[in-house]
C-alpha cells in the first residue's frame, strides 16, 4: 500500500490509496455469499486481495443461491418489537461517537483506518475463519490494534452504513439500537449485524419490519430526517405501507416529526441521499454541484434554492453549501458528499484530480469551520458510493449532549444565551460556561446557570459601542466528557454584531426571511419559499393527527420568492379550532413539513 500526505496551513490532508480491480474469473468463496458477478464485469477486490467484494446491488447469483431456500436464511428470532418508550431522539452523525464500524475484508484504504484509530475505536466485522488474517494485515499496515475491537460474525458485504445499527435515545435517556430490515434480503448475514453489535455492547435492540437502508437516511438529531422516495417505494412494495404509514413508523421508532422525502435525482443507481446531499449541522446542508450539461443540474440547482429558503429545526433557514463534483468518467460526478463525520474530524473521499479534490476539501473547511478535514484517494470510490457508505459511527451511550440555537443576527440588547445539556452517562454536569469576547479581544468566562430540566442560561452584557462579539458554550461532566457548541469549540465560535442601542443597529438583512409568518397566527398566516425557476408546487395543510384539512395550492410556482396565504379555514371554508397544524410543501422533488400555531 502506497500512501502520501500533503499538509498545508489549513490543516487539509490528502492521502493517496490504491485498490486492485480484476475481471471476475474465480468461483465464490465460503466467506463471500455471492456468488461472483458475470465474468465480463470489472469488480472491486478488497485491499488485501482476499475477496471480490459484492457490489452495491444484489447480484443474480445471490438471488439464485437462495431461490427455493428462503426458509434457510438466517433471520431474527422474533417479530417486530413495540417502539422504544418516548420521547425518542434519533442521533445525528456529528454527535459524540466512540467508534466506527467497518467490515473485513476491507473496501477502504488503510491510511483512513490509521487516521480513524487516532480518534476512536475501529469495530471490525470479521468471520471467525478470517480473524487471524485480519489481525495480521491490520497490524502490518500500521493500524493501532489497541483501538480495534472485532465483531466476530458472518457478513456478506462492506456496506456497513446501509445495514449497520441506527441509534436513538429513549425517554429514559438510554441508548437503544433500532433495527430496520436491510433492503438487500439476499444478504441475510448483513441484516443481522445490528443485533450482533448491540448484543456485544450490551445495548437494547428494538426491531421493526420496514425495509430501509442507512445510505438513504440523514437526520439532524432534532427530529428532522431526510431520505429519497426509495423508502416510500420499497415500503409500499415490500411492506404494503402507505406514505403516511412510513411517516408514522419513523415518528414511533425514531421520533422523527418531520420526514423530508425527496424524489430521485438520478434516473438509475442506488437512489441514496448521501450520494448528493449531507447534513453538516442542524442548519448546514452540503449539496452536490455538477456541470451545466449534466442531466441532474437543473434539479440540483432548484433544490439548493428551495432548501435555502426553508427553515431548519432551529427556525433559521438552511445554509446551503455547494461542492463541485467533476466528471470522473462516463458522465458520472464525483461523490464528495459521501463523507464521514467523526467527532471533530471529517473524512472526505477524493478522486485523484488535485484541483477538484483540494477545492472539495476547501468547501468542507469553509462549511464546517474548526473541524479537521482529511481526504483520501482510493480506487474503489464510485459516483454513488464512497467513504460514507462503507463506514458508520457508533454512538457514545454515555455522551454528554449539548444543544444550543446560536445567536447570529445583530442584537442591540443584553443577549441571553440559552443551552441544553444532558449527561447520558447518568453522572452530573460539573462545568457549564459561556465564553465570549468583543472585537477579537480577551476571552471572558461566565457561568451558565442551571434553570432546571437540563436548561442553562447566561447573559452577554450590552456593549458601550458596536462590537463584533464571539462566543461559545462549554460543558463537562463527572466522567471527564467535555462538549461545547459549536461542537468543535474552542477551535471555532459563533459571531454576531452587538450594538449598544437600537438606533446604532443596522437594518436587519432580508436574506433569511421567515417561511411562515406570523407564527403563531390568529386570522391568517403566509407560507413562503423560493425557486430557481418555475416549477410544479403543491401546498397542503394537515392537523396534528395527520389528516389533511386544506388543499391550499396546486399549480406552478414562479421563479423567485412565492408567498401563499392561509386563513385558518378547511376545504369547506369552516374556521378550524386552535391548535398546531402543519404545512406540507411538495416542490422540486422535495416533501417538506413545517408546523404553525393557530390561536383563537
Amino acid at each position: 500500500m502506497l500512501h502520501h500526505s500533503l499538509h498545508s496551513s489549513c490543516r487539509l490532508c490528502l492521502v493517496l490509496g490504491f485498490v486492485a480491480f480484476s475481471i471476475a474469473l474465480i468461483p465464490p468463496t465460503d466467506a463471500q455469499a455471492d456468488p461472483v458477478p458475470p465474468a465480463d464485469r470489472v469488480v472491486e477486490w478488497d485491499v488485501d486481495g482476499l475477496e471480490e467484494l459484492l457490489p452495491r446491488h444484489e447480484t443474480q447469483r445471490e438471488r439464485d443461491f437462495w431461490k427455493g431456500r428462503e426458509d434457510e436464511m438466517p433471520r431474527r428470532s422474533t417479530a417486530a418489537d413495540p417502539p422504544p418508550t418516548g420521547p425518542i431522539r434519533n442521533c445525528a452523525e456529528w454527535e459524540p461517537v466512540t467508534g466506527v464500524l467497518v467490515r473485513y475484508p476491507l473496501g477502504l484504504p488503510y491510511a483512513l483506518l490509521r487516521d480513524i484509530d487516532d480518534q476512536v475505536k475501529l469495530h471490525v466485522i470479521v468471520s471467525s475463519s478470517q480473524q487471524t488474517v485480519a489481525e495480521n494485515n491490520l497490524s502490518a499496515n500500521g493500524v493501532d490494534m489497541d483501538q480495534v475491537e472485532f465483531l466476530i460474525a458472518p457478513s456478506n458485504s462492506i456496506w456497513t452504513r446501509d445495514y449497520g445499527p441506527w441509534f436513538v435515545f429513549d425517554g429514559a435517556g438510554d441508548l437503544t439500537v433500532v433495527d430496520h430490515v436491510y433492503n438487500r434480503p439476499f444478504r441475510p448475514n448483513d441484516n443481522l449485524i445490528p443485533i450482533a453489535f448491540a448484543n456485544q455492547q450490551g445495548i437494547p435492540v428494538v426491531g421493526h419490519d420496514m425495509w430501509h437502508t442507512g445510505g438513504n437516511y440523514m437526520t439532524d438529531g432534532a427530529n428532522i430526517s431526510s431520505s429519497t422516495a426509495l423508502v416510500y417505494n420499497e415500503a409500499a412494495q415490500e411492506n404494503g405501507m402507505s406514505e403516511s404509514d412510513v411517516d408514522q413508523l419513523m415518528d414511533d421508532y425514531y421520533g422523527i416529526t418531520s420526514y423530508q422525502v425527496l424524489d430521485y435525482i438520478e434516473s438509475g443507481g442506488i437512489h441514496h441521499i448521501d450520494t448528493w446531499a449531507k447534513f453538516l449541522t442542524e442548519e448546514d446542508v452540503l449539496v452536490k454541484e455538477v456541470w451545466t450539461s449534466h442531466h441532474t443540474y437543473d434539479d440540483l440547482e432548484q433544490r439548493s434554492t428551495l432548501l435555502a429558503s426553508l427553515p431548519s429545526s432551529t427556525g433559521r433557514n438552511y445554509r446551503v453549501h455547494r461542492v463541485y463534483c467533476h466528471n470522473i468518467g462516463g458522465n458520472s460526478p464525483a461523490s464528495y458528499t459521501n463523507s464521514l463525520v467523526v467527532n471533530d474530524h471529517i473524512y472526505v473521499p477524493l478522486f485523484g484530480n488535485a484541483t477538484y479534490d483540494n477545492d472539495a476539501l476547501a468547501v468542507y473547511e469553509a462549511a464546517a469551520p474548526g473541524y479537521e478535514v482529511s481526504g483520501y484517494v482510493y480506487g474503489g470510490w464510485l459516483t454513488d458510493d464512497a467513504l460514507h457508505c462503507r463506514t458508520k459511527g457508533m454512538m457514545d451511550a454515555g455522551m454528554l449532549r449539548v444543544a444550543h440555537i446560536p445567536v447570529l443576527e445583530e442584537r442591540s440588547d443584553p443577549v441571553e444565551i440559552e443551552a441544553f445539556a444532558e449527561a447520558h452517562s447518568g453522572g452530573t454536569i460539573t462545568t457549564a460556561e459561556l465564553v465570549y469576547r468583543r472585537d477579537g479581544g480577551s476571552w471572558t468566562t461566565t457561568p451558565l446557570v442551571a434553570q432546571g430540566g437540563g436548561q442553562f442560561a447566561a447573559t452577554i452584557p450590552q456593549p458601550t459601542a458596536v462590537t463584533s462579539t464571539d462566543y461559545y458554550v462549554q460543558f463537562e461532566d463527572d466522567t471527564g466528557r467535555s462538549e461545547g457548541m459549536p461542537r468543535v469549540a474552542p477551535n471555532h465560535w459563533y459571531t454576531f454584531q452587538h450594538a449598544p442601542d437600537p438606533a446604532s443597529a443596522d437594518v436587519p438583512s432580508r436574506n433569511n426571511e421567515p417561511s411562515t409568518f406570523p407564527n403563531p397566527f390568529h386570522t391568517s398566516t403566509t407560507f413562503a419559499f423560493e425557486l430557481a425557476h418555475a416549477d410544479a408546487v403543491q401546498l397542503d395543510v394537515f392537523d396534528a393527527s395527520g389528516r389533511q384539512v386544506r388543499a391550499l395550492f396546486s399549480g406552478e410556482g414562479l421563479a423567485g420568492r412565492n408567498e401563499i396565504r392561509w386563513d385558518g379555514r378547511d376545504d369547506s371554508q369552516r374556521m378550524l379550532p386552535a391548535g398546531v397544524y402543519y404545512f406540507r410543501l411538495r416542490a422540486a422533488g422535495i416533501q417538506y413539513s413545517r408546523p404553525v400555531q393557530l390561536t383563537r
